[in-house]
């Protein structure tokens, strides 16, 4: 009988912002998803793990080595400290396993580490080193990724997600496996070319079901059947890191490495042609008000914050939003829904307890280089020392968020929810798991750039505003002080003499 072809399989997601103020450590991994070994077959998060489990399913042939698998929240850069505990861990995970003959590693693409601009590459070639040159590795990555060039030397295919809001990590997962698999049965040869462009757009306007990221994706398709391209990843990358290497890529993968080439060479083009149409309409609180007067919505306005967006990393302290508001006083008629992270005035509410009246200074406990805190007058409505609540398609679905200590505060109309730890915020179970319906609120504010509408599309009758705020992943580009990211780089620059 044949021996089994042995896949290592693992992952290390967390996505990183050069600008936040938030530091990462181990901590948030462990808090987040954090499997080891025989633990990585008891997953039922529909991540790019279950999209690699469900590939070898699928194959006899096929045994599963697992190793480690883990993702945080987004946040600053990660400690060096941490990151070599990671580098450990998985070290460790791979020393015991029999001869592999491929890897299947699920990655970001934009995580760095307080000394290092590119942590990603430093996983793929620990990954490299203990397996050797010849065993084929297969990676994925977020759309949001910035490859650098030792991502590129050190894996032998690239496959990332097709869909902002990200919808398929699993699919991503599953064409992974399936590309390895190929290339293991040598039915494929895979030749891999990218193209590296002078450009980072606002994440807001990345979203993949409408142009101009529509149109280019259709582009892609039109490649792979033309036989141009095996996989093609179409890599917009967020833009709030300052980094040697940054710019959006396009990553082919092909049979020919002349036609591979072409087909990155055609789709960098058609982007960097395209790139004025990334235009995000941003709006202060007062124009969303006077619009809500003049004709108030059949259902919810969603306010998204996207400067201050954990799923960003972003500290999620702002806030701007509930400041503005404020100024309103009783004026203000309608019900609103807002988040803060701010871990000690949810355990002062909490203390208090529900029902009781408190007097609070929130906000801005991180980011004070972008605003002060306020104080509050209200009453607690809701407490929790262990707020946690689970995601549906609005981010990775089944996997648990957990905020710690949360309280409810009601100020007027306004009903704010205080947590300590920070999470994506873009799915409506944040708010019912403490209460709150969004549903039956005028305003709904959510600390997103776009993920948000894989849930709040469906319910955002009364429209969807991108406010104009400051924050470490403002929309507005030219606010951010990059020192190390290679010029000329549009929009800092016009860069007019760039050609593909």
């Amino acid at each position: 009988m044949a021996r089994k072809l042995n896949i290592v399989v693992g992952g290390m997601l967390q996505e990183s912002n050069t600008f936040s103020s938030c530091k990462s450590g181990i901590s948030d991994f462990y808090n987040y998803y954090f499997r080891t070994g025989e633990q990585l077959f008891d997953n039922n998060v529909d991540n790019e793990l279950s999209g690699f489990l469900r590939a070898a399913k699928e194959r006899s042939d096929v045994a599963i080595l697992p190793t480690l698998f883990t993702q945080a929240c987004s946040s600053g850069p990660i400690k060096r400290s941490d990151l070599d505990k990671l580098k450990q861990l998985l070290i460790e995970q791979l020393d015991g396993l029999p001869a592999c003959d491929g890897v299947l590693f699920a990655l970001h693409g934009s995580w760095v580490a307080e000394d290092s601009d590119d942590a990603d590459g430093e996983i793929v070639t620990l990954i490299r080193n203990q397996v050797g040159a010849d065993v084929p590795i297969v990676i994925t990555l977020d759309s949001h990724a910035n490859v650098t060039q030792t991502i590129m030397d050190q894996a032998d295919a690239l496959v990332a997600y097709r869909t902002f809001p990200h919808a398929d990590y699993a699919d991503t997962g599953y064409r992974a496996a399936n590309m390895l698999f190929s290339m293991m049965d040598k039915s494929i040869k895979p030749h891999m070319h990218h193209v590296k462009i002078p450009l980072i757009l606002p994440a807001e306007a990345h979203t993949t079901s409408v142009d101009p990221m529509k149109t280019l994706w259709l582009e892609a398709d039109r490649g792979r059947r033309s036989g141009a391209s095996l996989e093609t990843s179409l890599l917009i990358v967020q833009p709030w890191l300052d980094v040697a290497e940054l710019g959006c890529t396009v990553v082919v993968v092909g049979r020919d490495a002349a036609e591979a080439e072409k087909e990155a060479k055609r789709l960098a083009a058609l982007l960097w042609s395209r790139r004025q149409q990334f235009q995000v309409k941003l709006w202060h609180v007062e124009q969303i008000i006077e619009a809500m007067r003049k004709q108030k919505p059949a259902g919810p306005v969603i306010v998204s914050d996207s400067a201050d967006s954990p799923g960003a990393g972003s500290p999620g302290d702002s806030n701007a939003v509930l400041r503005q508001l404020l100024q309103f006083g009783d004026e203000l008629k309608f019900t609103c829904l807002l988040s803060m992270v701010d871990g000690h005035a949810a355990r002062l509410a909490a203390d208090k307890g529900a029902g009781q009246s408190v007097t609070l200074s929130v906000g801005h406990s991180r980011s004070i280089e972008y605003g002060q805190p306020v104080e509050i007058q209200g009453t607690v409505e809701y407490v929790s020392s262990e707020g946690s609540f689970t995601f549906g398609s609005g981010t990775v679905s089944n996997m648990k968020a957990f905020m710690g200590h949360c309280a409810v505060i009601r100020i007027g109309s306004i009903h704010l929810l205080l947590m300590e730890h920070p999470t994506f915020t873009g799915d409506p179970a944040m708010y019912r798991s403490v209460g709150l319906e969004p549903l039956e609120a005028d305003i709904v504010l959510v600390k997103s750039a776009s993920q948000f509408r894989a849930e709040y599309e469906r319910i955002a009758n009364g429209g969807i505003y991108i406010v104009d705020t400051p924050g470490a992943s403002t929309a507005n580009l030219l606010e951010l002080a990059f020192k190390k990211a290679p010029r000329p780089l549009f929009p800092l620059d016009e860069c007019l003499d760039y050609i593909v």
